[in-house]
C-alpha cells in the first residue's frame, strides 16, 4: 500500500476506520498504535517513500486492512 499525501490527510483517513489510536514519530517513519483493546496492530507509513504497512496479528489484521484498503483507493494520494 502507499500513501503520497500529507500526514494530515492520513490522519483523516484513519479517524475514518472510527478506531481510538495514537500517533508516534519513528525517525523515519510514522506509527499510528491502535488501541482498542483487542488487538495489536500497528500501521506504520514512510513519507518519503509513501508505503504504508499495517503490521500485527493476521487474525485481527483482515478486517482493518480491507477497511483501510477501500479508504485509501477513495483517496487521490492512495494506492491500495
Amino acid at each position: 500500500m502507499n500513501f503520497n499525501g500529507s500526514i494530515d490527510e492520513l490522519r483523516q483517513l484513519v479517524a475514518a476506520l472510527g478506531i481510538p489510536c495514537r500517533w508516534q514519530s519513528r525517525g523515519a517513519f510514522q506509527m499510528v498504535v491502535f488501541e482498542d483493546g483487542v488487538s495489536n496492530l500497528k500501521l506504520n507509513w514512510w513519507p518519503g517513500e509513501g508505503r504504508l504497512e499495517l503490521v500485527g496479528d493476521p487474525a485481527q489484521r483482515a478486517d482493518l486492512l480491507l477497511r483501510f484498503q477501500a479508504l485509501l483507493e477513495q483517496h487521490p494520494d492512495g494506492e491500495a
